[in-house]
């Protein structure tokens, strides 16, 4: 697509914007240990992988009456993980004490970092293009954002809680759509998810831009667009 015809740029969030500090499972493993919950780090790991792999997203068809919102998708997939690893669960009162620790833990300043490339990138595109962040993130991300010094780079975050509806579905690629105001052929969508993210913009009409392990950086995107404003 000609870059000239961009005139809004959407981002995904985490393992585009942001990323983990820490592998998942040592931050799941040090919050279990708070509440007695014995289980190796590795262990966890790979069984978040293998969880998160075949749990349908949150609002798909799938489990939309068992999980109602995000957090309750959450739960469940945090004591399918721990199972999973084969680590003893305590009682459910006190489950709920150690998984609203853990989901607390995931907004905590210092448990995410901004891509290298983040700020560097923004400070030269969002003069220059509407930039929304479009992502499968929960509401716990503006304060993420904020604490990294990039919400203010954006117009507003379409986040899959507030939408009801996750990536790849048509759906959240239209409410950027609407608040835009624009045609899709208009607008590039940035994300490392090959599907929600690759598949998903294209099957909406929008460019998308390949970033992640064996793709592009974040940083390409400025000569990507360099054509597109003076």
């Amino acid at each position: 697509m000609p870059p000239s015809l961009i005139e809004a740029i959407t981002f995904d969030a985490a393992g585009t914007l942001i990323h983990l500090a820490e592998p998942v499972g040592v931050s799941y493993s040090r919050v279990a240990a708070e509440f007695g919950i014995a289980a190796d780090s590795d262990d966890l790991g790979l069984a978040f992988a293998s969880v998160w792999k075949r749990t349908p997203l949150p609002f798909a068809d799938e489990n939309r009456a068992e999980d109602p919102h995000e957090k309750a998708w959450w739960r469940r997939l945090v004591r399918e993980v721990f199972l999973e690893a084969q680590a003893k669960l305590p009682n459910e009162e006190r489950f709920e004490d150690f998984f609203n620790a853990l989901y607390r833990h995931f907004e905590s300043p210092g448990t995410w970092k901004g891509d290298p490339e983040a700020i560097a990138t923004l400070e030269i595109l969002s003069p220059r293009f509407r930039c929304l962040v479009l992502s499968n993130f929960d509401a716990r991300l503006r304060k993420i954002l904020a604490d990294l010094k990039l919400l203010n780079y954006f117009e507003t975050c379409l986040l899959s809680c507030e939408l009801g509806a996750s990536k790849p579905d048509p759906l959240v690629f239209q409410a950027a759509e609407n608040w835009l105001q624009l045609p899709p052929e208009r607008i590039i969508h940035v994300g490392d998810d090959p599907l929600c993210d690759w598949e998903g913009a294209k099957a909406a009409g929008f460019a998308h831009f390949r970033v992640g392990k064996d793709e592009r950086k974040l940083g390409n995107l400025n000569e990507e667009l360099s054509l597109a404003r003076p």
